[in-house]
């Protein structure tokens, strides 16, 4: 990676306007000159860890729904869950420019005729500038990368990969079924094949989890090919194997305070090209939350943390001096 000079001692006063580091919404404006808004599709069905109903292979804190944003809208098309769900991110944004973000589960187990036609009809839709699809490391296959290098050669195409970590013993502890070496090749391969941007999904608040393993995670990143990263508290969902240790006493998640902690650290040895597409988990389906309780809302934590940013003089790679 190319080396990471900073110059003056304030970046986000003009890089990020104020900011305490680097939001999606700022990229977005960057690469498209206008205010873009992310518009979430339940399509997908399954993914690897459900396809054979074994409960010892399910990700340990995914629920039924496979993270999807509309769960009840699954019965629609997808042109009526895009259309129906622009009207709330227009509203919202107030922008007429949006990304189909294929959300829930696996979005690359099916065939290559069925996921181009679905990328089609996506694209033909008004107002949409391009697609966000959401998936595994290791479910990118040859044939898959194909599709997504012609999508992206003539639209913006963005793949999310759920990595969660960067270590192998907590991928196993949340049952992700695949390595960190499975990530960092996802990453080259598809920088070697396609045009798609990057964004890695990643979990703090893991058991045994320390600052050398998240500063390390921020190194790594900082040395892949990606354009931005979403961040996530481990959090306790209903009928979910997570629940169940939960429980028994076994699993404890971070309370906010040592949560924004963990994201702050992060943020501080992150490059400051990297975007920040999320600072934490939100469940909208608050009947469904077991803990913890500040995962209800969306706003505060955020508010929370780039607080402590301000009020210590913390920014997104204040620590970075170069790679």
């Amino acid at each position: 990676m190319t080396n990471i000079q900073i110059n003056d001692a304030n970046p986000e006063e003009h890089r990020w306007k104020g900011r305490r580091y680097y939001p999606i919404s700022q990229y977005f404006v960057r690469r498209f000159g206008r205010r873009v808004g992310k518009v979430s599709v339940s399509i997908a069905e399954t993914c690897p860890n459900r396809s054979d109903a074994d409960d010892d292979r399910v990700c340990i804190f995914c629920d039924e729904w496979g993270s999807a944003a509309y769960p009840l809208e699954r019965e629609k098309t997808l042109s009526e869950q895009i259309r129906h769900n622009i009207k709330h991110v227009r509203r919202r944004l107030k922008t007429d420019k949006f990304l189909v973000y294929f959300q829930s589960y696996t979005n690359t187990l099916d065939k290559v005729a069925l996921l181009k036609s679905r990328f089609d009809t996506a694209l033909a839709e008004e107002h949409i500038a391009g697609i966000v699809i959401g998936t595994r490391p290791d479910c990118l296959p040859q044939r898959l990368l194909s599709l997504l290098d012609q999508v992206s050669q003539q639209h913006y195409a963005m793949v999310e990969l759920g990595a969660q970590s960067l270590f192998d013993d907590q991928l196993e502890f949340l049952r992700r079924g695949h390595t960190a070496q499975c990530t960092v090749d996802a990453v080259k391969k598809l920088h070697e094949h396609t045009d798609a941007d990057v964004c890695l999904h990643l979990m703090f608040g893991l058991p045994n989890e320390t600052d050398a393993h998240i500063i390390e995670t921020a190194q790594q990143i900082n040395a892949l090919e990606i354009s931005n990263v979403k961040l996530h508290n481990l959090h306790v969902l209903a009928n979910t194997p997570l629940a169940k240790l939960y429980q028994e006493g076994l699993f404890t998640p971070v309370e906010l305070d040592e949560y924004a902690e963990k994201v702050i650290l992060f943020l501080r040895h992150l490059s400051p090209e990297i975007a920040v597409q999320r600072l934490a988990a939100l469940s909208s389906r608050w009947d469904e939350l077991v803990a913890p309780q500040w995962t209800r809302q969306k706003m505060p934590p955020i508010e929370f943390i780039e607080n402590k940013m301000r009020t210590r003089g913390h920014y997104q790679s204040d620590l970075v001096s170069s790679y």
